[in-house]
């Protein structure tokens, strides 16, 4: 079982904080920064090893991380092209990825339900694996939500557009080498994203939905989210673990 993880925190959130002297992950809710309570949930849930990948005011996040100790060892690498599509920004963490990873985003928040899921399938340990959530009646901001279409287990197709689909992106990815070789593919002066990435593994029969269940999670990315995500914390607590009305 994997004990390593990458996080994507280069990009600038302005939905969320724009105009503000720090960058998304930093946002506080409810007394805690996002992206710390991301690295304690990952250290209580046996994570050891951890990438950051940052970018927009990266100097200023990387002296928060710096500061305090989370309970897991962290490398820190640069994204230089911001304003380029994500699976760009897990590219300049390539060399992290050499084994089974977990892949998640500085302003998903989770449940450890969630991350076992993902982290404990017994999917192929080579393919990329994405936790999804079924219980699609249930999120409050489903145009922002990432859909998925599925033939059994196996991922067809990813997009925030998809017409037709049959679960949500919760956030969390269990990846290794065979994500990475697909987005160095991709990669070209425009960039690739993350959904690329998984359209490409996806043609070949190698991408994998996990069934979160009834676990909790949250992406927050929008003031409506971030109230959400509020409302989630207060109900369940930090750990984020049972089940509220409505997630994002």
């Amino acid at each position: 079982m994997t004990q390593r993880a990458v996080i994507l925190a280069a990009g600038k959130g302005e939905r969320l904080v724009k105009g503000v002297p720090y960058p998304k992950p930093m946002k506080p809710i409810l007394g805690t920064p996002l992206i710390g309570r991301i690295l304690r949930s990952l250290a209580a849930g046996g994570v050891r090893e951890v990438a950051v990948v940052t970018g927009h005011l990266g100097e200023t996040l990387r002296g928060y991380l710096q500061s305090e100790d989370f309970g897991c060892a962290l490398h820190f690498f640069d994204n230089d092209e911001i304003d380029k599509p994500n699976g760009t920004s897990l590219l300049k963490a390539k060399a992290f990825v050499t084994e089974p990873t977990l892949l998640l985003m500085s302003d998903h928040l989770w449940s450890q339900g969630l991350l076992r899921a993902v982290r404990e399938s017994t999917l192929p340990q080579d393919d990329l694996v994405l936790g999804i959530d079924y219980d699609i009646e249930a999120c409050v901001d489903l145009d922002d939500a990432t859909k998925v279409k599925l033939d059994g287990n196996r991922i067809v197709e990813i997009s925030k557009t998809l017409p037709s689909y049959g679960a949500l992106d919760t956030g969390v990815f269990r990846i290794g080498p065979s994500m990475i070789e697909a987005l160095q593919a991709l990669d070209g002066p425009e960039g690739c994203s993350l959904s690329q990435g998984v359209a490409a593994l996806a043609a070949k029969g190698r991408a994998w939905g996990a069934d979160v269940g009834v676990a909790t999670w949250v992406d927050v990315d929008t003031p409506l989210a971030y109230a959400h995500a509020e409302k989630l914390l207060r109900e369940l607590g930090d750990a984020l673990e049972g089940r509220a009305s409505g997630r994002v």
